[in-house]
């Protein structure tokens, strides 16, 4: 029998954040209605929602504590920005640039995968520049998925995760993790829906650490992911955004580490969390040559790549930032235990350690649940001014659970846990 599907269309329930959203302006008479099909298909992006609550609060004078969406907030190595400063100098690196990215960028790319996973990539026709892993993914859906094709993704999952392959044309299907730490369960499901769903996915999406939900998986796990995709022949794609923010000895396995790994598939990976180079917008898709070059082509027909400045600054902190995003990895775990230890200090009750992530998935206790994840957050924000991500901003699977992403000082979320104790009390 079929697994759950998560995907599709709008389902016509309401959708998350519909209390602050804004009204589309209106139609100029006469004129024929400008959306296109695909935009009844997609939701408001829950976290431009939230953070137009977030604006709406500051303007009445509340301190916000948001820690709704996964923006570092500390700062880019010294000599990252040294190198930036000195490339804006040059005449030359105000032209347009190589849209795959320069080839120091994507040689330091490789000797960074190398140097941490034991990954040998050809930086020549396995590793592309992106504008983050966003783009990666939802450029490379443009180039593989199409109207008859359908994609598999663990569910809960991020939102680009599951409507990527929507924007392409084609449909989601999930498969619902039930592991804290996914492994045989989730592994049987996802050969199943291979094994009896027609037609077949073309794609499986992973994502591990895991975004929403922190959870991990270990090597072995992605062995059998490669052996299903060899079997049942369909492609894999694993965002590894997470793959440095990882806590208490665990690291995360990267995908390409696994023999075989390049032959059915590919990875992502991005500057944003590890280096906290989030509004620099830089990320890489590495792996099978094919994928890599279909990426490449439709890429050349939407963006002309990024600032060379910017590539010659990301040359650097591939090369010389081994030790700074070590640290900032510490930085988070840190925050992690102040967050966690100042929950069950206000009565949340027992909290899940995350071993990676930025972020942490915690079941809301049983007197928020009621009112369901979204009102959760929404009476949250209003009456303590403290912001969380509403799990069921995540599909249904996430219901009963809130993100929260560890994007403050230790202080401060110490502070946002009492604010989170004072409001639970009066519920």
């Amino acid at each position: 029998m079929p697994l759950p599907t998560s995907s599709t269309p709008a389902t016509g329930k309401t959708e998350p954040g519909a209390k602050v959203e804004k009204a589309s302006p209106p139609i100029p008479e006469g004129f024929p209605a400008p959306e296109a099909q695909r935009m009844g298909l997609l939701p408001r992006y829950l976290l431009a929602r939230l953070n137009a609550m977030n604006d709406e609060l500051r303007a009445k004078g509340v301190d916000v504590i948001d820690l709704a969406m996964g923006n570092p907030v500390d700062a880019v190595q010294d000599e990252v920005i040294e190198e930036m400063r000195a490339a804006l100098s040059q005449a030359k690196n105000h032209r347009y640039a190589n849209p795959r990215g320069i080839p120091p960028v994507r040689q330091a790319f490789a000797r960074h995968m190398q140097r941490y996973f034991g990954v040998e990539l050809d930086a020549e026709n396995e590793v592309i520049m992106t504008i983050g892993s966003k783009d990666a993914l939802s450029h490379l859906c443009l180039a593989i998925i199409g109207p008859s094709d359908l994609c598999a993704v663990p569910t809960p999952a991020y939102m680009i995760h599951r409507y990527a392959p929507i924007l392409a044309g084609g449909h989601t299907i999930g498969v619902p993790m039930k592991e804290e730490n996914p492994g045989p369960v989730l592994l049987n499901d996802i050969k199943t829906l291979f094994q009896t769903v027609r037609p077949r996915p073309k794609v499986l999406i992973l994502n591990f650490p895991h975004n929403p939900t922190s959870k991990t998986v270990e090597k072995s796990f992605y062995e059998e992911i490669v052996s299903m995709a060899k079997h049942y022949r369909f492609w894999v794609v694993n965002d590894f955004a997470y793959g440095h923010t990882c806590f208490d000895g665990y690291r995360a396995p990267s995908f390409m580490e696994v023999k075989g790994a390049r032959d059915v598939g590919a990875e992502t990976f991005t500057m944003s969390k590890p280096y906290n180079m989030a509004g620099w917008r830089v990320g890489f898709l590495y792996g099978n040559p094919l994928l890599v070059d279909l990426l490449a082509r439709i890429k050349s027909y939407f963006d002309y790549g990024h600032f060379h400045c910017v590539q010659q600054a990301v040359t650097v902190a591939l090369d010389k930032g081994d030790d700074f995003i070590r640290k900032q990895a510490k930085i988070y775990q840190g925050r992690r235990d102040a967050l966690l230890k100042g929950l069950e200090n206000n009565g949340w009750g027992p909290t899940v350690k995350n071993r990676a992530a930025m972020f942490t998935w915690q079941r809301i206790p049983e007197q928020g649940r009621k009112v369901g994840s979204l009102d959760f957050c929404l009476q949250l924000a209003q009456e303590k001014g403290v912001t969380l991500s509403p799990g069921g901003g995540f599909g249904e699977e996430g219901e009963g659970f809130v993100r929260i992403a560890l994007v403050e000082s230790e202080k401060r979320l110490t502070e946002a846990a009492d604010r989170i104790g004072a409001f639970l009390r009066t519920l």
